[in-house]
């Protein structure tokens, strides 16, 4: 299907969503591809033709299916989940279906990528377990203003945030899950993991949750130091791109 002309939030908004599915009324989405994958067991709203996760739905499948399969053998059944960078929903889906979280908590600023992620949650039914609370917010090392979005036409998880270009939010991450209890947290935002990391440093040391972070590999040096500095082992490691790599992290001595 062709690309989206808007990708701001007149594209579609979160908060006009949230109000009419409180007041009981329809909610209002952009244009979708709708499909029902008998192999995943769910029903999709799809809005990018080129997109690699989209396209792995299209072909039956979760995308990194096998790192999720992977990632399901060190988080217990009923797991508190927080998603921070959800995209369109393909591991919060997992998270919600496969590993039968009890709690899923997602976290997505990406209009474009918000409107097929809340209308996956809602067309599968699983607004119990997914929080939608948070989309529209992104989240750092800070609270501040003034981000801004560079999309990628071919890969609608690879859109990056930019400070001073744009008028988003970021917070840090413990100001806004106060009370969540993670027993994972995974963590997908294109280069702002550090920062990521450092805001919800209270948050991961109550709880110490199993992570899973890609790493750009302009941070690899500053990832190491946390990870260590944090008493993480590294469980597994995956890399899909020369750009960045993924790693599964144990608190120390699960491993």
């Amino acid at each position: 299907m062709p690309l989206p002309e808007r990708t701001d939030g007149t594209y579609f908004s979160v908060t006009a969503a949230r109000d009419a599915l409180a007041a009981g009324q329809p909610v209002a989405f952009p244009p979708f591809e709708m499909l029902h994958v008998p192999e995943m067991e769910l029903s999709l709203c799809l809005n990018m033709a080129r997109d690699p996760v989209q396209n792995a739905w299209r072909r039956g499948a979760f995308f990194e299916s096998d790192e999720l399969e992977m990632l399901a053998g060190h988080v217990k059944s009923g797991a508190h989940v927080i998603d921070i960078g959800s995209n369109v929903g393909n591991h919060a889906l997992f998270f919600a279906t496969r590993m039968q979280a009890a709690r899923v908590v997602v976290v997505e600023p990406n209009p474009l990528a918000m409107a097929p992620l809340m209308a996956n949650v809602l067309l599968n039914r699983l607004e119990g377990v997914i929080d939608l609370g948070l989309l529209g917010v992104g989240l750092s090392d800070r609270s501040e203003g003034g981000y801004g979005m560079k999309r990628h036409d071919r890969n609608l998880g690879a859109t990056k945030m930019f400070a001073g270009k744009g008028d988003f939010q970021v917070h840090a991450g413990d100001d806004l899950l106060e009370g969540e209890t993670p027993d994972l947290i995974k963590i997908d935002v294109e280069g702002m993991e550090i920062k990521v990391l450092s805001g919800l440093e209270k948050t991961i040391s109550a709880h110490r949750p199993v992570m899973l972070i890609e790493v750009d590999e302009q941070n690899a040096q500053a990832f190491e130091a946390w990870r260590v500095a944090h008493g993480y082992d590294i469980a597994q490691t995956i890399r899909h791109s020369r750009k960045n790599c993924n790693y599964l992290l144990t608190p120390g001595g699960m491993a």
